[in-house]
């Protein structure tokens, strides 16, 4: 990008509107699938208190699982 670009070239003009705001279809996969989980081990018959600590887990594990990766995979690394 040019450094001595004028500020209005480097924004991005959006709609001009009621001001709601659309959810990223990523966002929305996720919860459709944490859902899913949820209601599998569920029927499954596991107990909702084991079926919480599962997903809070993967949650978990997934978070520090992309943080890693982005670390690894990112041009400017912390040495």
């Amino acid at each position: 990008m040019k450094k001595n670009a004028p500020a209005r070239v480097l924004c991005v003009e959006g709609q001009a509107g009621a001001g709601s705001q659309v959810l990223p279809a990523p966002a929305v996969v996720v919860v459709v699938v944490v859902l899913l989980i949820t209601a599998g081990l569920l029927a499954y018959g596991m107990a909702m208190e084991a079926v919480v600590a599962a997903v809070v887990m993967g949650g978990l594990m997934g978070k520090e699982l992309v943080r890693g990766l982005v670390t690894i995979f990112s041009p400017r690394r912390a040495r």
